[in-house]
């Protein structure tokens, strides 16, 4: 009985030692509990009052509520104030101007959680806005890292700064940004990318001034005559064309539309363009001015025996997409 009773009482001794261990490990280890993304703008109503009666309006605000990953670029109030929308004129607004509205908010919004340090550097993500009346095609946006965070080129081409980065919450990251976004149109996403200012800057000359506003049109959909399909050189692309060298305006212009086509044309991967062989029928009109994607390849054929290749597919504007490509394609002139 005696060996039972020393038994039971070291027993007892290391219970009491393990639980007391156990009490002391947990209070180190506290796991920290994220607020979601609707409780971070709840807590500063006076910067984000004006978005959260927006995710309201719209049928958004239990997206951001519930469990999940997303990216939220938040404008603050006095950048919704500065487009005309505040509290009064969301409470105002008819069906339209909803739906409208909710577009908008969705392009605002990444469909996972991404911090700042995994943005491309130069590059798109897509993101959550729709394009048309399409299920599976979202409205890319541009994002550039060679001083601070910069979406789509900044104000002046629709975009925004990002102000305060990394806000993490249980169902995402929230980036602070100086403006509201604007969706853009495919001659927008193009504008942004530092590495096509060499076609940019042909673009906006004077002579070229209607191929640039072509681009600028409105389209509603992939069957739409107005969308647009861009095949855009890289400036590394402009400095090796050679024939380019003395080539009049007129014969500039020829060149541009050559990299054009009336459509809203997609590849279905990153590494193929299409199953079987496509033949482009490009602005350029006339005898030997079309382009060829071979089957299975993301490949360019123009008139030349050196093919371009698509560096980056599927840029997804709202009137139209586009493809950047290694090489100025070159048209019979």
């Amino acid at each position: 009985m005696k060996l039972i009773n020393k038994i039971s009482k070291a027993l007892a001794v290391i219970t009491v030692a393990l639980l007391s261990f156990s009490c002391e490990n947990d209070s180190e280890n506290v796991i920290e509990k994220y607020p979601t993304i609707v409780e971070i703008l709840d807590q500063d109503a006076t910067n984000f009052s004006i978005l959260k009666a927006a995710l309201v309006k719209t049928d958004l605000l239990n997206t951001f509520r519930n469990p999940g990953s997303y990216t939220v670029f938040a404008p603050k109030n006095s950048s919704f104030v500065a487009v005309g929308i505040d509290e009064t004129t969301i409470a105002a607004m008819n069906a339209t101007q909803v739906a409208a509205l909710k577009r908008q908010l969705q392009y605002h919004v990444l469909s996972i959680g991404t911090l700042s340090e995994d943005f491309p550097t130069n590059g798109y993500v897509n993101s959550f806005s729709p394009f048309g009346t399409s299920t599976s095609v979202s409205i890319s946006l541009h994002t550039n890292k060679a001083s601070g965070v910069v979406l789509n080129g900044g104000l002046s081409n629709g975009g925004a700064t990002v102000l305060q980065r990394d806000i993490n919450a249980s169902n995402g990251v929230i980036h602070v940004i100086d403006a509201v976004l604007s969706i853009p149109k495919v001659h927008n996403l193009i504008v942004a990318n530092p590495d096509l200012s060499s076609l940019v800057g042909v673009l906006s000359s004077t002579p070229q001034t209607s191929v640039f506003l072509d681009l600028t049109t409105t389209a509603t959909g992939a069957t739409n005559p107005l969308s647009r399909t861009v095949f855009a050189p890289t400036n590394a692309a402009f400095t090796n064309a050679a024939f380019l060298t003395g080539q009049s305006d007129a014969n500039i212009t020829k060149v541009l539309r050559y990299h054009i086509e009336n459509n809203n044309r997609r590849a279905s991967s990153s590494t193929s363009f299409a199953s079987s062989a496509i033949t482009i029928n490009t602005q350029l009109t006339g005898p030997q001015q079309t382009i060829t994607i071979p089957a299975a390849t993301v490949k360019v054929v123009d008139i030349t025996t050196v093919n371009a290749t698509i560096r980056t597919v599927n840029i997804q504007g709202t009137n139209g997409v586009a493809h950047i490509i290694d090489k100025v394609l070159q048209p019979t002139l």
